[in-house]
């Protein structure tokens, strides 16, 4: 059900506050978000509305990237990953968009959701299981380990390169990487499940909770940022792991040893994605 725009009037009427939460603590500005009012939120942030947390702890600006939306709150950067040229065996910087054009994809460093709907329904799983201890502790062990980390771009630790035809793209370690260093997240599009039409997708991660699994997975066949280049290992230099951050899952993947600089990072993709797949090349 839409509350934005009785809401909205009943602000206009002197008779709600601009910062004012409803039950599930959004407030007028968090609702323009989610019924995608780029209008209503540039209106709102020259009236005073601050960014406040919802019942769930996410920001207006937060539910903006997870929603894939453009608006008022998202200020544009310029912003470059790092490539390896084979002609000229030298690591260059590339602009994000020329990257996009090059390599036909969408880059987004948050998962992506199609609707506010979904990411509710994650957040209320996410909450559920912060009830119990064990994964209260874990979750703050590893948010206490990363969670600085996790707010900061993280591109003058890699650089992709181009391998083979068979293995494709590749990353490497632009700089020695000490062990338990943060080096990003999985991201891409939330979706449910398609077994069948994952078969043949090499760009898909199983969405867990808690390390249990899920309807969803994550898809980054055509959205999503440097990790979907990470290449398996059976011997892995970089760990994978779920962590609760503003209220929902996100995947984020740390060194397990130290990295020397030039070395391909990798991380094990698990069982599941080779039951219907070819067995892995040996890095």
């Amino acid at each position: 059900m839409k509350q934005l725009a009785p809401l909205f009037d009943a602000f206009k009427k002197g008779e709600w506050g601009i910062n004012q939460k409803t039950e599930k603590g959004s407030t007028l500005l968090h609702l323009a978000v989610i019924e995608n009012r780029p209008d209503l939120v540039e209106f709102l942030l020259k009236k005073g509305a601050k960014p406040l947390t919802d019942k769930w702890g996410m920001t207006p600006l937060y539910l903006t990237k997870l929603l894939n939306q453009k608006n008022a709150l998202v200020k544009e950067e310029k912003r470059s990953i790092l490539i390896y040229r084979n002609q000229d065996e030298k690591i260059l910087p590339m602009p994000i968009k020329e990257f996009e054009e090059r390599l036909e994809i969408s880059y987004s460093d948050s998962l992506i959701f199609d609707s506010a709907e979904v990411i509710y329904q994650v957040a209320k799983k996410c909450a559920r299981k912060m009830k119990k201890t064990n994964f209260r502790q874990m979750n703050h062990w590893t948010l206490c380990l990363h969670k600085k980390s996790m707010a900061l771009h993280r591109e003058n630790l890699y650089y992709v390169r181009w391998i083979n035809r068979y293995l494709g793209y590749g990353v490497y370690a632009a700089k020695d990487i000490p062990a338990n260093t943060y080096i990003g997240e999985y991201t891409g599009v939330v979706e449910r499940k398609n077994n069948r039409k994952n078969r043949f997708n090499d760009y898909v991660f199983s969405y867990d909770l808690c390390g249990k699994a899920t309807r969803w997975s994550i898809d980054a066949k055509s959205v999503g940022n440097f990790t979907r280049f990470l290449n398996h290992s059976d011997a892995p230099n970089l760990t994978s792991r779920w962590v609760i951050n503003n209220g929902i899952t996100h995947i984020i993947l740390f060194s397990n040893k130290f990295i020397p600089k030039g070395t391909q990072m990798t991380y094990c993709y698990g069982p599941l994605y080779w039951r219907t797949r070819s067995a892995p090349s040996p890095l």
